[in-house]
């Protein structure tokens, strides 16, 4: 993860690292340079403050938000999931979602 901008510069020198560091986890696993060169790069939701966005707009009574999760998707994946579906079955959240809310920086 990279904090540069909006943008899509691929930084070859981080390609060949990533590249070279596979070889210590996969030893079968050969990357090859025409994989590299096809290297792109996509932008990470991350909110001004780090934390997710996870809620209902005050706006929208039929849609709930569960975005920002930056590098953590994965690992926040489940509670989020759960956290949506108390949200949508109308049940009190198991976490206070305040700091969350989707509205925090209006």
């Amino acid at each position: 993860m990279e904090f540069s901008g909006n943008n899509s510069i691929i930084r070859t020198n981080r390609v060949e690292a990533i590249a070279n560091s596979v070889k210590n986890f996969y030893t079968n696993i050969k990357i090859t340079e025409d994989e590299k060169k096809a290297t792109r790069s996509g932008l990470r939701p991350v909110s001004p403050d780090g934390l997710p966005y996870i809620g209902k707009p005050s706006e929208y009574e039929n849609l709930t938000i569960t975005t920002g999760h930056s590098m953590m998707g994965w690992s926040l994946g489940p509670i989020t999931g759960k956290l949506v579906s108390q949200l949508i079955s109308g049940k009190k959240p198991s976490v206070n979602l305040d700091p969350f809310k989707p509205e925090r920086f209006k």
